[in-house]
């Protein structure tokens, strides 16, 4: 087992009890979060424990699956970059919630989550259409995704302008947010991620080879069209599903997977779950900070992603090998 598992369990754990202690509400005690998962708590606050654990699940669910669509996405393209932004696969599926939640004024889950699934794996094949068009290569992929990306941002830009007196809830859940997290979109998050890592697992072998190269990777009997299609189509669903619960949340699904390999080395599995288990830190923390700089109004997630982010990136980016 690598040495840092432990360390980050701990982490996790003290992470975990700090969100659901953190909010507007004062009177909520560790004694009162035991009570509550072993003998039952009082009326009042049993409901603070269920918003706030239904809001630490949604991140901690958030971040896994941030992290592990990056880090998938990274190793088939072979970039340090790469991530659900970069192929546009976010802002596909961000553009399908918001038709839906704008345009269609219909806020059901199974829609949302339906839509944002649609329109985020269509995006991915146009990037790879464009992409394949350009030569097939990694490279001409992430140019296509940024391409699509930046087009699809403009279109989003417009409806909210457009639209701008039924945005409320939708500004702030485009700026990345679990404070709203239902119990219902919440499963559906879990279960896509569940989809998604499962494969991702049994072809971590394959995975892995990507990135020592497409030559060398076929000399050890791997299909790398196969390979690096179905892991990207994997990624996509995975983010997809996330934009559905949380908004398009940047940074985690950059830099955990970066954290993670500092941590484990470029062997896929083990650095999986490290950034996994990272990913799901940093986006614990990140709403902890939110709460605590702003406990009577909701800021966006992405607030604090982008802030701490862009240094921990640049930090990153002399200690990593890619």
């Amino acid at each position: 087992m690598n040495k840092y598992i432990p360390i980050i369990i701990v982490l996790l754990l003290a992470a975990f009890m700090v969100s659901l202690l953190t909010g507007p509400y004062k009177n909520i005690s560790i004694s009162d979060i035991i009570n509550y998962f072993f003998k039952g708590s009082q009326a009042g606050k049993s409901g603070i424990i269920q918003y706030r654990l239904i809001r630490t699940t949604a991140a901690m669910v958030l971040g896994a699956g941030l992290a592990a669509s990056g880090l998938t996405m990274q190793y088939a393209l072979r970039n340090p970059l790469a991530e659900p932004f970069l192929l546009g696969v976010s802002s596909g599926a961000a553009l399908g919630v918001v038709l839906v939640l704008v345009l269609l004024n219909n806020a059901n889950p199974l829609v949302i989550y339906s839509v944002a699934m649609i329109f985020g794996i269509i995006t991915f094949f146009v990037v790879i259409g464009i992409g394949a068009r350009s030569g097939g290569t990694p490279t001409s992929i992430i140019v296509a995704g940024v391409s699509v990306s930046y087009a699809i941002t403009g279109i989003i830009i417009i409806l909210i302008t457009k639209y701008i007196n039924k945005i409320n809830v939708t500004f702030m859940w485009l700026f990345g947010t679990v404070a709203y997290t239902l119990r219902e979109t919440l499963l559906y998050s879990i279960i896509l991620l569940i989809i998604g890592l499962i494969p991702l697992f049994m072809m971590a072998k394959r995975i892995y080879t990507l990135i020592l190269g497409d030559d060398v990777s076929e000399s050890m009997g791997v299909d790398v069209s196969t390979t690096r299609y179905a892991s990207l189509i994997l990624s996509a669903i995975i983010s997809s599903a996330m934009v559905a619960l949380a908004g398009p949340v940047g940074f985690i699904g950059l830099a955990a997977p970066w954290l993670a390999r500092l941590m484990a080395g470029n062997e896929f599995k083990q650095t999986l779950v490290l950034a996994i288990m990272v990913g799901i830190l940093l986006t614990l923390l990140s709403d902890i900070a939110v709460r605590i700089a702003s406990p009577s109004q909701e800021l966006p997630l992405t607030a604090f992603t982008a802030l701490f982010g862009g240094p921990l990136l640049f930090y990153l980016s002399k200690k990593t090998g890619w």
